[in-house]
């Protein structure tokens, strides 16, 4: 099964938690956490929307490259 975006962000934002307790909330914002579960053309743009995920580690996928450059232009943030 693949997790849902709303998992991958209950997961990153545990990691996050983890970090503040361990340092302080300013340390924990500075960690970029990046996701690395199945990353695909149709859910990044919404993994990446999660407050808590700052990225994607993409595994398969990039060696289609076409799947990789939609990845990669849904990943630019303004």
């Amino acid at each position: 099964w693949t997790a849902t975006s709303e998992m991958a962000e209950e997961a990153c934002a545990y990691i996050r938690s983890l970090i503040r307790d361990m340092y302080d909330a300013a340390v924990s914002e500075k960690v970029r956490i990046q996701y690395g579960g199945s990353v695909k053309p149709g859910n990044i743009a919404e993994l990446l929307a999660m407050p808590d995920i700052d990225g994607a580690l993409i595994g398969g996928a990039s060696l289609d490259p076409e799947a990789f450059v939609m990845m990669a232009t849904a990943a630019i943030r303004d």
